[in-house]
């Protein structure tokens, strides 16, 4: 069984609803909950992260997030920032410390990762 954590940390600045709008654009009509400053999420199945495979299709970066996924993956460990106004403007971009100023959308996922990374990069079939 995979799962999958979403979390970003509110700013004071920011609208709640604003944030979650982003990591719905990624990933879809998700349950999220909004408590003590961080809006989150927990997914479990690989097939719930098919808006986010759809996203990185759709912004031809597979073989980019295919290698960067792989190479922070840990044992059965993969974690990783969204940049979250690209995710805002419905488009993936891979978070690299310190390049956000609002702080990523931190994405964990626990499990099986070598098959996460494998469905949300592989070509999609139409059948």
């Amino acid at each position: 069984m995979t799962v999958t954590w979403i979390r970003a940390k509110l700013q004071p600045t920011e609208d709640p609803e604003k944030v979650a709008q982003a990591i719905r654009k990624i990933f879809g009509e998700i349950e999220l909950e909004t408590k003590q400053g961080v809006v989150s999420a927990r997914l479990e199945g690989v097939e719930t992260l098919s808006g986010l495979r759809g996203r990185i299709a759709q912004d031809r970066i597979r073989d980019t997030v295919k290698t960067m996924l792989t190479r922070w993956a840990e044992g059965d460990v993969l974690s990783f920032g969204l940049n979250r106004q690209a995710a805002y403007a419905g488009h993936v971009s891979l978070n690299l410390r310190g390049e956000d100023p609002m702080g990523p959308i931190q994405v964990r996922v626990e499990g099986d990762v070598q098959s996460v990374i494998s469905f949300l990069c592989e070509k999609m079939t139409s059948r």
